[in-house]
Order: C-alpha cells, then structure tokens, then sequence
C-alpha cells in the first residue's frame, strides 16, 4: 500500500473523516491522488507517469486477524529495537 488511509479511533470528527475515506477512494480522489504521483488504488483512473507501461502492481494478501492479534508483539518488538 502505498499511501494508506484510515480512521483513528481516537479521530475528534469521525463523520468528517468517513467523507474524506469516501472521497479519497471516490474516482475524484484517486484522480487527485494521481495527478499528486501516488500509485491510484483504482486502476480505472491511470497509472502515473512514473510507472513504466505494463507493469503490473500485485496486491499482497493478509489476514486481518492475524495482524491485529500481533499488533501489541509488534509495537512491543519495534519499540525494543528503536526505541519509543
């Protein structure tokens, strides 16, 4: 992913924040986020520039749950590593 988007659970304006995820994954917004260079989420818009013509991007698979059961092991780990 290369520019993620999310609602904090700690977000102030959590409507506020659902129009933006709605925009940003809006063909408005992965135009917007095109023309800024960003590799778009939804093909349908283009490919930026820097992109060399025919490549494919490949989308990793995951499994949520697995991820969030190690979310406190992870954080614990980096903040070992880099501190925090």
């Amino acid at each position: 992913m290369t520019e993620p988007v999310a609602i904090m659970k700690t977000a102030r304006n959590v409507d506020g924040a659902k129009k933006f995820v709605d925009f940003i994954l809006s063909d408005d917004g992965q135009k917007l986020a095109l023309s800024m260079g960003y590799l778009p989420a939804r093909a349908s818009v283009g490919r930026p520039e820097w992109l060399p013509e025919g490549v494919k991007v490949k989308v990793m698979s995951f499994d949520t749950k697995a991820i969030v059961a190690k979310t406190d092991a992870d954080k614990a780990k980096f903040s070992e590593l880099f501190g925090g």
